[in-house]
């Protein structure tokens, strides 16, 4: 039996996630990409248990791959669903997963970094400094976080960097994607 490829991104805000899963759509290996970002926004202000929420949406879609041949990449921010409910899913050996982070810098290189790419769609682009400062501090904080989490519960942390560096790292982890699926 051909396994489909049902991949999951989590990470911080702008360690590339969704400009790898959009890659990925676009090179015509049979992906499609679900927003969790999206998704969280739908439940923000409401009472949604978003553990069962984000589990709901992960077995639809295990159950489009495994029923349908729908091959897909849902990509979130860890921030939205927790690193400790990773491991509540019954399912999670179905999943490919993938943590994104940057931990090696520091909290003033990710805000000048963030605000250097940031374009007008970007959160980050329409807030003022002070929002753009906490915001660099809870990433830095997360990162050192994920990249724990992820070595005691042996997933697999993706050091994006900034820059040059990520799009190094994105390219590297493209081909291997590519490579495994293919």
């Amino acid at each position: 039996m051909n396994r489909k490829k049902i991949i999951m991104f989590g990470g911080v805000p702008r360690a590339g996630k969704t400009t790898l899963a959009v890659k990925l759509v676009k090179s015509g290996k049979g992906f499609s990409k679900i927003s969790g970002d999206y998704l969280n926004g739908a439940v923000r202000d409401t009472n949604t248990n978003k553990f069962e929420y984000f589990k709901f949406i992960l077995e639809g879609i295990i159950r489009e791959a495994e029923v349908y041949g729908i091959n897909s990449i849902f990509d979130y921010c860890s921030y939205d669903f927790s690193l400790e409910d990773i491991e509540k899913l019954p399912f999670k050996d179905k999943l490919d997963m993938y943590f994104f982070g940057f931990p090696d810098i520091s909290p003033e290189e990710i805000k000048n970094n963030i605000c250097h790419y940031a374009e007008p769609t970007d959160w980050i682009y329409n807030v003022d400094d002070n929002r753009r400062e906490f915001a660099s501090k809870r990433i830095y904080g997360f990162n050192i976080k994920l990249k724990e989490w992820c070595k005691q519960h042996n997933y697999r942390f993706v050091n994006t960097g900034v820059g040059e560096e990520r799009n190094i790292a994105l390219n590297s982890l493209y081909d291997e994607i590519i490579e495994k699926w293919g």
